[in-house]
Order: C-alpha cells, then structure tokens, then sequence
C-alpha cells in the first residue's frame, strides 16, 4: 500500500510571482502524490505588466523553496506556452506532460485553486482537489495584488513571497528599472 492518496498530481500556474498561496498548493501535493508535476504556463510572455517573470526565474522561485526537501526528487517542473482555447487546454497540457516526460502515465488528480481553474481538467483527469485560494485561515494572495505591490514599492509584498525568493525579485525588479 503506497503512503501517497495519488500516484500523480498536476497543477498548472503562472506564479507571476510564486507566491504563498502556490506553496500552500504544492505542499498539499507533494504530501498526497508520489508524482508532483507543476506546469508555468505563459512562458511565451515575459517582461510584461501582466507576465513580468520570464520562465526561468520562475522555475528557479519554485525550486528556491523546494531544493533542500526530501520531496524536490518527485517535484518537476515544466513550462508551456498558451494556446487560447480553453475547451482543448486540458487535454493540451496533458500531451505536453506526456511528450515531456516521454510517459502514458497520465495524471490521476489535477490541483487548483477555485473551481473555475479546474474546470478544464474535469474530464482530463480522474480527481481534482480543490485547495480554497479563499480560505480564511490563509492570508488572501494573488500575483495581481503582489505585482501591483511591487510597482509601488510596498514593502508588504515580501510578506506574501517565500523568504527564499525576495532577494531574487528584488534583483529582477532592479534589473528591470535600469
């Protein structure tokens, strides 16, 4: 009997930043999946408003986090670029995980954090786990908020971003003003 509730957990985010809230959700995987694949999608965008992270800085803010746990060896990461047609994505980011990691092992249980992030992934994978952006015993976060944070110098985002991270945005930041 294995001690994990899933074989394998997908989770698709831009984490623009990655920020406690997507720690919250990846801890929950990595603690019910044998398997954890978390998916950065936009990575077709960077240095914008909206997508201010290209996605190796983004990968490197998940892997800051997780490089000294027992856990990093089941955790991969990968990114893909949008296609614009919410009726095929799951199905899409399926494939990709597919051809990515040259499996069939398909993912038995999709994490996100409403509803409405999950609804692409209802018929693509056998469970989805809904884990509650909007839970009162979490501080509300979303990457608009920290972003719009950032852009007014509000020191209060560092609250809201793994500790391991804020010298790397900081620097991203700074770099991106010269």
């Amino acid at each position: 009997m294995s001690e994990f509730k899933y074989k394998h957990g997908l989770c698709v985010m831009r984490a623009q930043p990655f920020h406690i809230g997507h720690q919250k959700l990846i801890d929950k995987m990595l603690s019910e999946c044998k398997c954890v694949t978390i998916v950065l999608g936009s990575i077709q965008e960077a240095g914008t408003e909206h997508n201010p992270f290209d996605y190796e800085t983004r990968k490197t803010m998940i892997t800051n986090v997780y490089e000294k746990s027992e856990a990093f060896q089941r955790l991969h990461i990968c990114g893909l670029a949008d296609i614009n047609r919410p009726n095929e994505w799951g199905k899409y980011v399926l494939q990709c995980v597919k051809d990515k990691y040259h499996t069939e092992d398909t993912p038995d249980v999709y994490y996100a954090g409403s509803i409405a992030d999950a609804l692409c992934f209802k018929f693509c994978c056998k469970c989805v786990e809904i884990v509650d952006r909007n839970d009162p015993s979490s501080p509300l976060v979303s990457g608009t908020m920290l972003r719009e944070m950032m852009r007014f110098n509000d020191a209060r985002w560092k609250n809201f971003v793994p500790v391991e991270n804020n010298n790397l945005i900081e620097k991203y930041f700074k770099k991106k003003a010269k």
